[in-house]
Order: structure tokens, then sequence, then C-alpha cells
């Protein structure tokens, strides 16, 4: 079973093998950029990369955030968790 903190984490591995310019491109979308399900627990994890300070408008109230820098460039990670119905 994946927490969700080990999530990020792995989320953070992913994105730092991304480039800026890929990172800006997911930041600039309003669809989630990680999912994960999980069914044995019934929760969906949504994680959004944002290069505001802002979450995207269309995401619920997020659960956490988690900045990194790639290239000097600052990104956010937010992460939202659903209970599955």
């Amino acid at each position: 079973m994946l927490r969700p903190s080990l999530i990020l984490d792995l989320v953070k591995m992913w994105a730092l093998q991304q480039g800026v310019k890929r990172l800006r491109k997911y930041a600039a979308d309003d669809r989630p950029d990680v999912q994960f399900e999980m069914p044995i627990v019934g929760l969906e994890l949504d994680i959004w990369v944002r290069a505001e300070p802002t979450p995207p408008p269309t995401a619920p109230k997020a659960k956490r955030a988690m900045e990194i820098t790639v290239d000097g460039e600052k990104f956010l990670f937010y992460l939202f968790q659903k209970a599955k119905k």
C-alpha cells in the first residue's frame, strides 16, 4: 500500500527527470498531471504541477503541496485525495 507521502516522493523523482519546458507545459494545464487509483483502500489521488502558488481552479481543496526546484525554476505539486465511491 503506497502512502500519499511516498507518492509525492515518486512524483518528485519523475519531475526531476523531466525538462523545465515539459514541466511548464504541465503547469499550464488544468487537468491532473499524475493520477493514482488505490482500489483496495478506496482512494483516488490526483497531483497537479503548478508554476504559480495557487492550485488549479478545477481542483478541489489541496491536501498537500510540495515545492521543488528544477534548473533554478520552482514548481509546486498539489496532492488531492478523494474517497472513491
